[in-house]
């Protein structure tokens, strides 16, 4: 295998290299064949419920440097008994997925009765992860939530494990009930155990004339980010004609149902096919999607071992891997000796790897000891040195409301102290100010997830106190309320299309001095496809006062000059605000120049869209004239250039320019965007200055949202990172999804979060 051995590092440090090898396929956006990521210091970022005033009850999602709190997708329960349904299919639930939800004090959204036993089915064999609990909370009545009880598991619903004993804590009885879980705050953890049934029997309640429960949500075990872990791995799956692709027989390849420590390379598979996976000796391969782009160590192998037929093992393989599903690189071919069919054999063939990135693997099936069928017992993948990206569930879920404010994309944040980043007890009283674009408004039927009551407007914001996602220590300004940051040109500007008038979809937003900037991109509602251009860019001001925005003191700067934005020329059109980098002393930032710096694109006839970079001193932000251009030579021209120095290529228009504040690449720049405008390919790449190019672009992730929820034309834009929600040793990314059945859908419209790190080193469990 051959070393790359070029380091790229987040905004905290990442500094690795990972290798290469095998035959290529397709072009350059393959795993493992480009700059890669590490760092040397991880530590998952304070996701505690420090500053919070609410009645929290006694939930604690607080994450350690171990990666403690780590959580997978949240997988789908179905109560084997139907009045029971309400505890599983989001009644009363504040939003889609999240463990940090709230439930309501609704009693008609719970289930009370005088049964002492709940039987759930996942539906199929899963490695289980945390069991978020809500006991009942009707006012008044929350004697009747479970007190002790004995919660087992089980794969075929006959033969449960010995049931473990636990003490949950009651319900307030208030409306926006956290998750109570145990007496501890702390939830069911199943430690990556393989099941399809849970058992929950009753010993005790809180006094009440029956037992009652809120909510469950149960979700994927996912490993820590240390070398030597088992990547918690799934077949494919997908949205296929409205029918979900995987089936239950598949997870037997990934699920360690048949393994007696999956955590171990050297486990033992037993030979009861129940375990194994088993297809058509047609089929071309066996695919797997790790969860998350990672550095691959090794990957362990167990051939069929049923007993009755071991001429159903693999005999010869091509392994192959992706970061897309679509470019794969050949790894290399592989032969496999049968099974024993013993209880309990040793791994058939362990393949070292040299920290090879990946988000797929495929065995590819060459040849086979049965022409009728081809089977695995197991496949393991191990985790190996380097970052690592993968989606953070909790920001996630914090963007996704059933109530009024429901959805938005054009996303950003910025601290109201101004400074780029918090972190350690800095966290706990951040006030992150959130600002988006078009916003849907809408309420959402929790079971369904189909909006009703829907509206739309241009732009929003918010504030989240302290760092945690909270859902009850954020608040949403929309038009209509109390407090409106809806932000609209000043004077009215009438559109092209009768009736309608220009409107604003929002850029970075920045805190300079005691004011919060916010760009502002002028949209005019025009004929044809899309219904809309982007003709300007102005810069809206608000006042903080003693921590808090003034929304009443919104001022709007335009740029009647367009020393902003250029639009009439269609061979060349060009735009300023889709990122912000504060090099200046409020900002916190190493070294600073004194400088702000602001971003956009060029677009340019048969060249594509590039990023350029404006610059301004903090005095002179509000004076168009004293803004300077970076030209094609490298200099900054006060005057527009006739040629922009790019930056970068083929970027979208929101994208993020962050300092690297430590390890080897310490003071360096990296960006973060979407290759392209809306594609699910998000790179970044790392400059010297902020004001340099940034080459060697890095396939970090390529999401597969799009494929895993409902909807038509669903697509993925517009990604970028955000210094203010993330913690030392990560960078929190977001993207948006949108898709044509936003107006029905509410998983459709709003964004996604990611976490890119490194992986941690050290043994693992």
């Amino acid at each position: 295998m051959k070393k790359r051995g070029f380091a790229l590092l987040l905004s905290f440090l990442l500094m690795a290299a990972f290798a290469a090898c095998g035959e290529r396929q397709g072009e350059d956006t393959a795993p493992g064949k480009e700059d890669g990521f590490l760092q040397e210091d991880q530590n998952h970022g304070n996701k505690g419920t420090e500053g919070d005033d609410h009645d929290r009850g006694n939930s604690n999602l607080e994450m350690d440097g171990d990666g403690q709190g780590e959580i997978g997708d949240m997988l789908t329960l179905t109560a084997l008994n139907v009045e029971h349904a309400p505890i599983v299919d989001g009644s009363g639930m504040s939003g889609t997925g999240g463990r940090i939800h709230l439930h309501s004090a609704d009693a008609n959204k719970m289930y009370k009765g005088t049964g002492d036993t709940f039987l759930f089915d996942i539906g199929h064999t899963e490695k289980l992860g945390e069991l978020h609990i809500w006991n009942y909370n009707a006012p008044g009545d929350t004697g009747c939530g479970l007190k002790e009880v004995e919660v087992s598991i089980s794969q075929d619903n006959e033969n449960y494990s010995e049931p473990v004993k636990y003490v949950l804590a009651e319900a307030s009885g208030k409306e926006g009930q956290p998750a109570t879980n145990t007496l501890d705050g702390l939830p069911v953890d199943f430690k990556g155990e393989s099941a399809r049934y849970i058992r929950i029997k009753v010993l005790e309640n809180y006094g009440g004339d029956g037992f009652g429960l809120s909510a469950l949500r149960l979700f994927r075990y996912r490993q820590k980010p240390v070398v030597g872990e088992s990547i918690s791995c799934a077949p494919l799956e997908r949205y296929i004609n409205n029918v979900w692709s995987a089936q239950p027989e598949q997870y037997n390849l990934t699920n360690g149902s048949g393994l007696n420590d999956f955590r171990k390379e050297d486990a033992l598979h037993d030979n009861n096919p129940a375990h194994m996976y088993l297809q058509s000796a047609k089929a071309l391969d066996f695919s797997i999607d790790l969860k998350g782009e990672y550095p691959i160590s090794k990957i362990v192998v167990w051939n069929y071992n049923d007993p009755k037929h071991l001429d159903y093992g693999v005999k010869k393989f091509r392994l192959k891997v992706s970061d897309d599903y679509s470019l794969w690189t050949t790894i290399g071919t592989y032969s496999m000796e049968q099974a024993d069919g013993t209880d309990g054999i040793k791994p058939s063939l362990t393949i070292e790897l040299d920290n090879v990135h990946a988000h797929y693997v495929r065995l590819e099936i060459l040849d086979t000891y049965s022409g009728e069928m081809v089977g695995l017992s197991e496949v393991s993948v191990f985790m190996g040195s380097g970052w690592y990206c993968e989606s953070e569930p909790d920001y996630t879920a914090l963007l996704s409301n059933y109530n009024g404010w429901a959805g938005a994309d054009g996303i950003y944040t910025v601290n109201l102290d101004g400074k780029d980043k918090k972190s350690g007890e800095e966290a706990k009283d951040a006030k992150t100010f959130f600002v988006f674009s078009d916003t849907i408004l809408s309420d959402v039927d929790p079971v369904t997830g189909l909006r009703s009551n829907v509206t739309m407007v241009n732009n929003t914001s918010a504030l989240l106190m302290g760092r945690a996602a909270d859902p009850a220590n954020i608040r949403f300004y929309c038009p209509g309320a109390q407090e409106t940051a809806n932000i609209v040109p000043d004077p009215k500007i009438p559109a092209t299309k009768h009736g309608k008038f220009i409107y604003y979809w929002l850029g970075d937003t920045f805190v300079s001095g005691d004011y919060l900037y916010v760009y502002a991109l002028r949209i005019d509602s025009v004929e044809g496809v899309f219904g809309f251009a982007q003709i300007g860019v102005d810069l809206a001001r608000y006042e903080i006062r003693d921590g808090k925005v003034d929304f009443d003191s919104l001022k709007i700067i335009n740029d009647d000059k367009m020393r902003l934005c250029s639009a009439t020329d269609t061979k060349r059109k060009w735009y300023f605000g889709g990122a912000v980098y504060q090099s200046t002393k409020q900002a916190g930032v190493q070294d600073p120049d004194g400088y702000i710096y602001i971003y956009g694109y060029e677009d340019l006839e048969g060249e594509g869209r590039r990023l350029v970079v404006a610059r301004v001193l903090p005095e002179g932000i509000e004076d168009f004239n004293q803004y300077e251009y970076l030209a094609a030579d490298g200099s900054f021209e006060g005057e527009i250039p006739e040629q922009f120095l790019p930056l970068a290529q083929d970027v979208a228009p929101e994208c993020s320019v962050t300092q690297i504040t430590s390890g080897e690449h310490k003071g360096k720049f990296l960006f973060i965007n979407t290759h392209f405008t809306n594609t699910a390919t998000i790179k970044a790449s790392i400059a010297d200055s902020p004001y340099s190019v940034f080459g060697n672009k890095t396939t970090i992730y390529v999401h597969d949202t799009c494929l895993a929820i409902l909807g038509k034309g669903n697509n993925t834009y517009n990604a970028k990172a955000h210094p203010a929600l993330s913690g030392e040793g990560e960078v929190i990314i977001s993207y948006n999804v949108n898709g044509d059945d936003c107006f029905k859908y509410a998983d459709i419209y709003r964004p996604r979060f990611l976490r890119l790190g490194s992986v941690k080193e050290g043994s693992g469990q």
